[in-house]
């Protein structure tokens, strides 16, 4: 089906679909920051527990996107054009926004127990890794090293 019949024929599924996306793993996320200390927090925010609640949504759309006989045609040319071309699918960029959603919160959940094991707060980093993913390990590595040089004790 071409991308514009897709969007034309689920332009409002769509936009829910992404904004399910987009907040789906805000609980964990404001749980890890307003609730650091929290046992059960510290339970299910680890990085083998939380990310993987979330795998059966990308699935989901990775079988829709198989189901619409969409992912075996770009799987044949890996080059820049046919990756270009991927994206601008709605499902793909669904996947893709759910992966990196999947993977924001992954490595959120390791700031969250290293920063836990370290007995300190990182709401700050922690909301930039929601944010802006990896740009987090910025900050929190500089906490880290200023903690460890004993500047920030």
């Amino acid at each position: 089906m071409p991308v514009w019949m897709v969007e034309w024929l689920g332009g409002g599924h769509l936009d829910a679909a992404f904004g399910y996306l987009l907040f789906m793993t805000a609980p964990v996320w404001i749980a890890m920051i307003a609730l650091p200390r929290n046992r059960l927090v510290a339970l299910i925010a680890q990085p083998f527990i939380a990310p993987l609640i979330y795998l059966p949504v990308l699935f989901y759309i990775l079988w829709q996107a198989r189901s619409m006989g969409f992912l075996p045609s770009w799987i044949d040319t890996a080059d820049y054009r046919s990756a270009r071309s991927l994206v601008r699918h709605p499902v793909a960029f669904l996947a893709l926004f759910c992966k990196l959603q999947i993977l924001y919160l992954f490595l959120g959940t390791v700031i969250y127990q290293r920063a836990r094991a370290l007995r300190m707060n990182a709401p700050i980093e922690l909301f930039i890794a929601w944010l802006l993913g990896p740009l987090a390990l910025l900050p929190f590595s500089v906490r880290l090293l200023l903690r460890y040089v004993g500047v920030g004790r």
